[in-house]
């Protein structure tokens, strides 16, 4: 492990593991709960926290470490600066405070940042002196005499790949000045230390040729060949091929790497890629303490948290307003993608990457044409930088891992029309309708509170109009500023005229209050066979629905009914029923635990009414009621994703 030489080293290894994780999240709270994982893994003995208490007394003991209660200053505090290191024991964790400058792995992280810096003002020789002094911090592995679980796995595999870097950008300044044969011997010892490493391989080849061994230099891309054939049954990168090319060709001059870096090495501004956001927001100060929490927990390295709700909830405009509130803490930059298109079709991760490559500066030319190597080229740029990055409208989990690209010290903030789950989601936030207090908060901000308090009935009526979704109430704000004359009786109104005879009185307001193309976006996502099931389900089913009810309106078995139903939550186009059904079995005949009801809310069941069902039908067409088409039996799951039921007509 990096770390300054000490009065005292703890000898027994879970010691050494206990200190090293607090000593690499100095200044943050360690959960007690992590220290547990981190010491024995998911199977803990019955007294692992007892045994901890013992550890936290042993090095309080051996360290010299003070401290119990909460820190009046925390490390960084001006007032800290000069204290003696100190263990506070928290509510339910410990926090180590050490005075600044304390640990080798801050003082390479700060060096390294220094040198790209300089690196990108064209100080050359003194980036190349600022990189030698943050790799002569290393004396071995990042945490060498550590036995490392979990978390400070991953900590080492961060620390790791950011010297890999820092060692790559002084071999680039090397070559820029020259310095190919000095580099040549250096370079073949990485090489065999690290034979899938193609950016090591490339400056291999270029300093052979350069030095004028062209034949060895040749001869080293086929020793890339193999080594990666060999590892990872690939061909080298298409840059490996284009080196290659020019060296076959002898053309007499080949630019090194860091001249012909596809990231312009004159750029010093911060990409800034974020549409506007609300100047305010209402009602979602708990959601945003979440997001908060879950970007400040240094144990998690690129911190990744997905908003999720129903249509309507405002999770795009949450998003975009919880990305300016924290792009401060990325003085590097912010990239957003909407992964969504117009139409509802996902866009593929290959064209979202390459809008963040031209975003960054990589010219069109050099941006390479597979998915993998885009996302190699931004992961090689993202590395050691501090980006926030903002996925909208995210589909599923194949077209967003891509994406997940973001080094430690970055963070990704990702919005879904549906529930997703994967490792590198590291907190989900959920966006429910706001609370009556909310919403009349909202309407009270445009509209006045004395026009509120004249129509209380008209007010209610508006917020059930709206189901208290922060889209639509949005809507009704915006007329009653344009229409500071009318009463709230009279906006009410405005809504629910020339009602639509199939639709019923909701229709017309749903689409101008911007819950129909939400709706539409999210019911989009499914299947043609699941879209015909949602709309006859919405047609025909009652205010709540069992799989079993679900079944008798679909022609299918009760199970394959209880898939979809879970389906279409998983959608957030159907809730679960709060209250199960006393005594009813699951759907699937799989156990004894109590059934669920399933039910729609007023907004999505009024907007599929509106909507044209996949047959071109509105909602409440015959098609919908079930006259019209066929009976569903479920196919093989084969046919599409492996995630979603399929109901398909005979």
């Amino acid at each position: 492990m990096l770390q300054r030489s000490a009065i005292a080293t703890p000898t027994a290894p879970k010691l050494r593991t206990v200190m090293a994780l607090l000593a690499m999240n100095a200044g943050s709270v360690v959960g007690t709960h992590q220290l547990v994982e981190e010491l024995w893994g998911e199977n803990p003995p019955p007294s692992s926290t007892t045994t901890l208490q013992t550890y936290i007394y042993q090095l309080r003991k051996t360290l010299g470490l003070g401290g119990s209660g909460t820190p009046a200053h925390l490390p960084g505090d001006p007032a800290a600066a000069g204290r003696d290191p100190v263990l506070h024991t928290m509510m339910n964790g410990y926090l180590l405070g050490l005075p600044e400058k304390s640990l080798d792995s801050e003082e390479f992280v700060a060096r390294a940042r220094r040198g790209r810096a300089e690196m990108a003002a064209g100080e050359l020789e003194k980036a190349a002196v600022t990189f030698r002094s943050a790799l002569a911090l290393w004396s071995g592995a990042a945490m060498t005499g550590v036995t490392a679980g979990p978390i400070l796995q991953a900590e080492e595999v961060r620390l790791e790949e950011l010297r890999k870097t820092v060692l790559e950008q002084r071999i680039d300044i090397d070559l820029r000045l020259g310095r190919h044969r000095e580099v040549i011997g250096e370079l073949i010892a990485i090489v065999a230390q690290q034979p899938i490493h193609e950016g090591f391989h490339a400056k291999l080849m270029l300093a052979l040729y350069q030095a004028g061994r062209r034949s060895e230099a040749l001869l080293a891309y086929q020793g890339a060949r193999t080594a990666l054939a060999r590892e990872l049954g690939l061909e080298p990168s298409a840059e490996l091929r284009r080196l290659q090319q020019k060296m076959i060709a002898g053309e007499p001059v080949i630019e090194n790497p860091a001249r012909t870096s596809a990231f312009p090495a004159s750029r010093t501004d911060p990409v800034t890629r974020l549409p506007p956001g609300l100047p305010r927001l209402v009602g979602r100060e708990a959601e945003l303490d979440q997001v908060g929490a879950a970007v400040a927990d240094r144990l998690a390295s690129a911190p990744a948290v997905l908003v999720l709700g129903p249509p309507g909830s405002g999770k795009s405009a949450f998003l975009t307003y919880t990305a300016h509130r924290l792009r401060s803490a990325y003085p590097d930059g912010d990239l957003y993608a909407r992964l969504l298109g117009p139409d509802g079709t996902p866009v593929p991760p290959e064209t979202i990457l390459n809008d963040f490559l031209g975003a960054i500066g990589v010219r069109p030319e050099r941006i390479p044409a597979t998915l993998e190597e885009r996302a190699r080229m931004f992961r090689s740029w993202a590395d050691g930088r501090k980006v926030l990055i903002v996925l909208d409208d995210a589909t599923d989990t194949a077209q967003l891992r891509p994406l997940l690209t973001a080094g430690p010290g970055s963070a990704v903030l990702i919005a879904a029309r549906r529930r997703l789950v994967d490792p590198g989601l590291t907190a989900t936030v959920e966006l429910p309708p706001l609370s009556p207090d909310a919403a009349r908060r909202m309407l009270a901000d445009a509209c006045g509170d004395h026009r509120l308090a004249a129509d209380a009935d008209a007010t209610e009526g508006l917020l059930d109009l709206c189901a208290r979704l922060p889209v639509a109430l949005r809507v009704v704000a915006d007329r009653g500023r344009l229409r500071p004359h009318w009463p709230m009786g009279r906006l009410l109104r405005s809504y629910r005229t020339a009602p639509d005879r199939e639709a019923g009185p909701e229709g017309p307001a749903l689409a101008e209050l911007g819950l129909l193309g939400s709706v539409d976006l999210t019911r989009r996502l499914l299947g043609a066979e699941e879209r015909r099931a949602l709309h006859r389900l919405a047609a025909a089913a009652d205010a709540t629905v069992t799989p079993e009810g679900a079944a008798g309106i679909l022609g299918v078995v009760p199970g394959d009914a209880e898939s979809l139903l879970e389906h279409l939550v998983e959608h957030y186009l159907m809730h679960p029923d709060p209250d199960p059904v006393p005594g009813q079995p699951s759907g699937s005949g799989a156990g004894a635990d109590d059934g669920y009801r399933y039910r729609f809310s007023p907004a999505v069941r009024a907007a599929l009414a509106v909507l044209a069902d996949p047959a071109g039908h509105s909602g409440h067409g015959p098609a919908a009621r079930g006259h019209g088409a066929g009976a569903s039996v479920p196919a093989p799951r084969s046919a599409t994703r492996a995630d979603a039921p399929v109901l398909v007509t005979r």
